[in-house]
């Protein structure tokens, strides 16, 4: 590692950080899930390297996760929920409140991950970022001996 020594104070310099790159495109109101489906899509049969972030208005893409990456992300989403409030006022969050299908929330409102060929829900991304991995259920069973 690559040291700096000045007045007799050695440090280190921050290694750099990852670029963010964002892409932008006019969202399509009437079916806003089909052009993030089809993006990620892509962007899993192309194998792309990285980080993904995937919603009906654009792309956020990293060579790997960071707080940069989720701040850029957190702006994209905004951008979409603000075109949603100028279009459809708050009708469109209860609309929101109303959907069941999780992946169709996350195609038309969230956004999705996309991530070393993996294809997530962004809330499930996220929960999974803050709190690690959900454990899974160990099952048991008893067993008993049966003396003949």
């Amino acid at each position: 590692m690559k040291t700096i020594s000045i007045d007799a104070v050695t440090t280190t310099p921050e290694q750099a950080k990852p670029q963010i790159k964002t892409d932008r495109w006019r969202p399509d109101f009437e079916s806003p899930g089909v052009i993030p489906y089809d993006v990620a899509r892509t962007i899993k049969s192309e194998r792309r390297p990285g980080i993904w972030y995937v919603n009906p208005v654009g792309t956020v893409h990293a060579s790997e996760d960071s707080e940069d990456f989720l701040n850029a992300v957190r702006k994209k989403q905004g951008e979409w929920y603000r075109l949603l409030s100028r279009r459809f006022k708050n009708g469109w969050r209860r609309a929101k409140r109303g959907e069941e299908d999780l992946w169709k929330l996350a195609y038309e409102y969230d956004g999705i991950i996309v991530i070393n060929g993996v294809i997530l829900r962004f809330e499930a991304w996220d929960y999974t970022r803050r709190n690690g991995p959900i454990a899974r259920n160990s099952v048991t069973t008893n067993q008993t001996k049966c003396n003949s």
